[in-house]
């Protein structure tokens, strides 16, 4: 019988604020734990928060091997990775105080704002080991702001948002940042007599969340996926670079998979050149469809691992983000929540808020309006580029502009 132990440990210290002063302070220490235990090609899992014991656990993953869970694949083996990229792990004490500095600055400066939601530090420690060698861990600690605004005139639960993500937090960054938005905010302004813009996204969660899916090995071999027939076909713009990326230095997370997956180099390219050389798998797809293991096994300490999803990233393919709009002025969007893209790769969605930019500076606010695009016109002959974000402090972790010409409607 072979066994498979996971360990999290999530310390937190979240400060909730209401109308621009400090609501409530909340410490979280959890630690949760799984085992799971293979044997005869089945899997058995038990998982608990809190202080149950292993061997308990693994009592009642033996018992849940009866469940007949098939899992005829090879564990992760002979593997020792320690990372730690924790920079900074402010107390209690020093989170409330740059936050009452940055409150204190946001009711002098822009007293026609309210302002809520939370800042919070985590510190979080996964760890990962079995009976065949493997032995991982992840350590780190962000800070992590994230207030929605609102105008003291507006009907609107709310108008827009303030965010900073980092490992260590600047608070004259947040400054920065904050007064640029709000700043232009306060400027309305009438959206460009077009038919197309320029739009340029700093998260677009509908796009990373149709190419995961779309991208996704089993509804490729299945047929369910727009992409389904055509690996090392070339499907979008030639600057279109594509990886699935698991490197802590972009983004707050663990650089391995459920599976215990470690990737070469922390990333596996998936489109290169606008050519589809791979689809996401998990070790049951890979084997399944004869597939390309690409590491993208995905689940929580206590579920058998599945492909339900992947970090993806874009690889940075331009520079000079103004040159690159000649001459043209574009939407930075802010808020855009209800918008879809169907199976057939077409993407409709309102715009609740964003910025006439000049790919320098945030003009002001334009009103709201809609887009209109399809994913191989968006990623082909309407992408403009993937830039770094040199104009936002977000926070220590890269972020890029997407930008693409989208038809829009008032």
């Amino acid at each position: 019988m072979k066994k498979e132990q996971i360990t999290i440990k999530t310390k937190e210290t979240a400060i909730k604020i209401k109308n621009t002063s400090v609501n409530a302070v909340r410490i979280k220490d959890i630690v949760k734990k799984g085992v799971r235990v293979y044997d005869q090609d089945k899997i058995g899992i038990a998982g608990s928060i809190g202080g149950i014991s292993e061997e308990e656990l693994l009592n009642q993953a033996k018992q849940n091997l009866t469940a007949g869970i098939p899992y005829p694949y090879e564990l992760a083996a002979q593997r020792k990775d320690h990372r730690n990229y924790q920079k900074e792990n402010p107390s209690s004490e020093e989170l409330l105080s740059k936050t009452e500095a940055i409150l204190k600055m946001l009711r002098e400066e822009y007293s026609d704002f309210d302002f809520s939601e939370t800042i919070r530090t985590q510190h979080v420690t996964h760890q990962m080991s079995n009976s065949e060698g493997l032995d991982l861990e992840y350590q780190d600690a962000w800070t992590d702001l994230g207030f929605i605004f609102k105008t003291k005139k507006s009907v609107n639960l709310f108008d827009g948002f303030l965010s900073f993500t980092g490992r260590t937090f600047n608070i004259e960054e947040v400054f920065a940042t904050s007064r640029k938005i709000l700043n232009a905010y306060r400027n309305p302004l009438e959206l460009p007599d077009a038919d197309t813009l320029p739009i340029v996204t700093l998260h677009f969660r509908e796009l990373h969340q149709f190419l995961c899916k779309s991208l996704n090995g089993e509804n490729y071999a299945n047929g369910s996926s727009i992409f389904s027939g055509k690996l090392q076909e070339k499907l979008f713009n030639e600057k279109i670079r594509l990886e699935q990326n698991r490197d802590p230095r972009y983004h707050a997370d663990k650089f391995f998979d459920a599976e215990g997956s470690v990737l070469h180099e922390d990333r596996c390219q998936l489109i290169e050149k606008g050519q589809l050389i791979k689809v996401l798998s998990d070790k049951k797809t890979s084997a399944l469809y004869r597939l390309p293991h690409t590491g993208s096994a995905s689940g929580s300490y206590d579920d058998i691992p599945s492909l339900t999803g992947a970090p993806l990233r874009f690889a940075t393919d331009s520079s000079d983000l103004k040159a690159s709009l000649n001459g043209q002025l574009a939407a930075l969007v802010m808020i855009s929540a209800g918008g879809d893209f169907t199976s057939d790769g077409n993407f409709a969605a309102p715009v609740q808020a964003s910025f006439l930019f000049d790919g320098t500076d945030i003009l002001g606010r334009l009103p709201e309006f809609s887009v209109q695009s399809n994913i191989y016109q968006m990623l082909g002959k309407d992408y403009i580029g993937t830039f770094d974000n040199t104009q936002l402090t977000l926070g220590d972790f890269p972020s890029q502009f997407q930008v693409y010409r989208m038809k829009v409607k008032p």
